[in-house]
C-alpha cells in the first residue's frame, strides 16, 4: 500500500472511532442505565428512558445545522466541540439526581452528537473514496455494531461493580478515546490534505458542499421518497428492542431473548460489511433491495417459527441485523448516488432527522401494539409491510433518476 492509499484508510480508522463513539457507545449502550437510575432516582424506567430519545431526537434536528456549519468552517472544530459536548454531558449524568436534569443533559449530548455522528462520517468518506465507497462505508458503520455489542455487557458489570454513577464516567471516558483522533486529525475532503480521493486520477476543483461553499437542500421527488423510506425503515429498527419481550410472550424466556439481541447485533456488524462489498460490485440500489428481502424474510421466520426451534430464532435474528444495514450504509451511499457529493451533506442532514425520529418513535409505538393486541404478531406485520413498500419504493426511484438523468439506477 503506498503512502497515499495509507492515509486514505487512515481516514477510515478514524471514522470508525467517531461511529464507535457516538453510534456504538453513547447512544446504543445507554440502555443498561434504565433500570438502575430509575431505582435510585424513584421513577419509572420509561421516564429514564425519555433522556435517551431526547438525544436522538436533538441530535436528528441538529444535523441540518450542523451540515450547513461543515459548508461554512473547518471540520475539525465542529468534530471536538461535538465530541466536548457529548461525553462532558455524559460524564456530569453521574451527577443527576433528578430526570429533569438528565433530560437537559441529554439534550446537550443530541447536540453534540450531531456534529460527529452519522451524517459528518459519512459525508468523509464519501468524499475521500471514490472507488470502495462502499467498503469503507460498511468497514466505518460496522464499528458502531461492534462497539455496541461489546460495551453493552462491559457497562453493565461496571455498573454492578461500582454504581450507576461511575459508570456513567466510564461511559464518558470510552466515548472520548476512540473519537479523540478523528476530532483532532480529520479532514472534510482529501483536497484539504493535497490528495485526491481514492480511485480518483487527481484531486477535484472545489465544489458546492465542501469548505467554502453552500448547496441548497435539494427539494425533489427523489428526496421526498428517500424521506419516506427512511421513516419507514427506521421504524423496522425498533423490533430489535423487543426481542426480549417477545420471546417471553412465546415462551421461549428472558434468556433466549437476549440471545436474539446479541445475534441481531453479530448480523449487524456482519451485513454493514456485506452491503458495502455488495454495492461496490452491483451498485447501491441492488445492495439495499437485496438486504431488504433478507430482514423480511427474517422477520417472517421469527414470527412464524414455532417455539420448539430456539436455534433457528437465533438464525433468524442474525438476518433480522440485515436492517442496521440498510439504515447506516444503505440509504446514505443511495443518497450519495442520487445527489452527488455536492449536495450530499444538505439532503443527507434531512434524513437523519427523519432517522431519529423513526427511530425513537418506533419503540414507543410497538409496545403500545403489544398493549393494545397482547401480542407482537402487528409489530412484525407491520414491518414486513414496510420493507415491501420500501423495495418499491426503491424500484421507483430507480425508474425516475433514469428517466431523468439516462443512467442505470437498478
Amino acid at each position: 500500500m503506498n503512502q497515499r492509499n495509507l492515509r486514505h484508510w487512515l481516514t477510515v480508522a478514524a471514522c470508525c472511532g467517531l461511529a464507535a463513539s457516538s453510534i456504538g457507545i453513547c447512544s446504543n449502550s445507554v440502555g443498561v442505565f434504565y433500570t438502575p437510575v430509575s431505582e435510585a432516582l424513584g421513577v419509572g424506567r420509561g421516564a429514564v428512558a425519555l433522556h435517551a430519545t431526547l438525544s436522538l431526537l436533538v441530535c436528528g434536528f441538529f444535523s441540518p445545522v450542523v451540515a450547513r456549519l461543515m459548508q461554512r468552517f473547518p471540520l475539525r472544530p465542529i468534530l471536538l466541540a461535538g465530541v466536548i459536548l457529548a461525553t462532558g454531558s455524559t460524564a456530569l449524568m453521574a451527577a443527576a439526581n433528578d430526570v429533569t436534569t438528565l433530560y437537559l443533559l441529554g439534550a446537550v449530548r443530541g447536540i453534540g452528537l450531531s456534529c460527529f455522528s452519522l451524517m459528518p462520517v459519512t459525508a468523509v468518506i464519501g468524499h475521500w473514496f471514490k472507488k470502495r465507497h462502499g467498503l469503507a462505508m460498511g468497514i466505518t458503520l460496522s464499528f458502531s455494531g461492534l462497539s455496541g455489542a461489546v460495551f453493552n455487557p462491559v457497562l453493565g458489570r461496571l455498573i454492578a461493580l461500582f454504581g450507576w454513577r461511575s459508570a456513567f464516567l466510564f461511559m464518558a471516558l470510552f466515548a472520548l478515546l476512540p473519537a479523540l483522533p478523528g476530532a483532532l486529525l480529520l479532514r472534510l475532503t482529501p483536497e484539504e490534505a493535497g490528495l485526491s480521493a481514492y480511485g480518483a486520477d487527481r484531486p477535484r476543483p472545489r465544489v458546492m458542499g465542501q469548505p467554502g461553499a453552500r448547496a441548497p437542500i435539494p427539494w425533489s421527488a427523489p428526496l421526498l421518497i428517500l424521506g419516506c423510506m427512511t421513516v419507514l425503515h427506521t421504524s423496522v429498527t425498533g423490533i430489535a428492542q423487543h426481542f426480549t419481550g417477545y420471546a417471553e410472550s412465546i415462551g421461549l424466556g428472558a434468556q433466549t431473548g437476549a440471545m436474539l439481541v446479541s445475534a441481531g447485533m453479530l448480523g449487524n456488524i456482519f451485513t454493514k460489511l456485506a452491503i458495502g462489498v455488495i454495492s461496490d460490485r452491483v451498485g447501491p440500489f441492488r445492495a439495499c433491495r437485496l438486504m431488504i428481502c433478507v430482514n423480511a424474510a427474517a422477520l417472517l421466520a421469527l414470527m412464524l417459527l414455532p417455539a420448539s426451534l430456539p436455534l433457528g430464532f437465533g438464525v433468524a435474528a442474525f438476518f433480522y441485523g440485515a436492517v442496521y444495514s440498510v439504515g447506516a450504509v444503505g440509504i446514505p451511499l443511495v443518497t450519495r448516488r442520487v445527489f452527488g457529493a455536492e449536495r450530499y451533506a444538505s439532503a443527507y442532514s434531512v434524513l437523519t432527522v427523519l432517522t431519529n425520529v423513526g427511530s425513537a418513535s418506533a419503540l414507543t409505538l410497538i409496545g403500545l401494539a403489544f398493549d393494545l393486541t397482547g401480542t407482537y404478531r402487528l409489530a412484525y406485520v407491520c414491518a414486513i409491510a414496510f420493507d415491501c413498500i420500501n423495495f418499491c419504493l426503491l424500484l421507483a426511484l430507480a425508474g425516475i433518476l433514469r428517466t431523468r438523468k439516462g443512467r442505470d439506477f437498478s
